[in-house]
């Protein structure tokens, strides 16, 4: 794996007029999307391919259903998957990215209830510039993991250069309570765009035009 990123610099605010959504302008450059850092255990797993299997129609019914998975069919370990999902990472880290984005994509339909693997994969294709499909991947893993620190902040990211502060302020707070105290890059760039993102809308607010208090007369 690559060494962490260095912290991101200030980052600032650019101001708009009342009728445009306000926008955050980051600073630094942001860190890389998806950066995916498995569980000690899998950090080394080796991607062993999985057996030819021919399910049965019961089977078949289970996966629609989604009560089955075709790695469970395959008799996928999840330790295999990691080390599928690892090989994924470094294939598309040095320079092979459709091949990556590919073998990732795969193993997400074979295993779609791995938080972890949506958020690498809209890691990737927030990096390959398909924003469209890394928000919905982020959002996939969101809703299988609320805590997911990857997903909150890249999506977040994506938000603010929409202009959408208040939904990405609820992804940021998020980020920063599965990362209170800030200890992984990722935390701390939560917290950072927090606050960027915080006096944005507050400065929007105050700029807003204030609704008249004045009674209505009776007729």
């Amino acid at each position: 794996m690559k060494p962490p990123t260095p912290p991101p610099k200030a980052a600032t605010t650019t101001t708009t007029t009342p009728s445009t959504p306000a926008k955050v302008t980051l600073g630094a450059k942001p860190l890389p999307a998806g950066r995916f850092q498995p569980p000690p255990r899998f950090a080394d797993a080796k991607p062993t391919p999985p057996k030819a299997v021919r399910p049965t129609p019961e089977q078949l019914s289970a996966i629609a259903d989604g009560k089955l998975t075709w790695a469970e069919v395959m008799g996928m370990t999840r330790a295999e998957a990691f080390g599928i999902a690892q090989s994924a990472y470094r294939l598309f880290e040095h320079g092979q990215r459709d091949k990556g984005r590919a073998i990732l994509e795969g193993l997400v339909v074979a295993n779609p209830k791995v938080a972890a693997f949506h958020a690498l994969l809209g890691g990737m294709q927030g990096r390959l510039g398909d924003e469209t499909a890394a928000h919905a991947s982020y959002s996939l893993a969101i809703k299988l993991e609320p805590a997911n620190l990857a997903a909150r902040v890249n999506r977040a990211e994506l938000l603010l250069k929409k202009g959408i502060l208040d939904a990405a302020l609820d992804d940021l707070l998020a980020a920063t309570k599965a990362d209170p105290h800030g200890k992984s890059p990722l935390g701390k760039r939560a917290f950072l765009l927090a606050r960027t993102t915080s006096s944005a809308l507050k400065e929007l607010i105050a700029r807003a035009p204030k609704k008249s208090t004045a009674p209505t007369p009776r007729r």
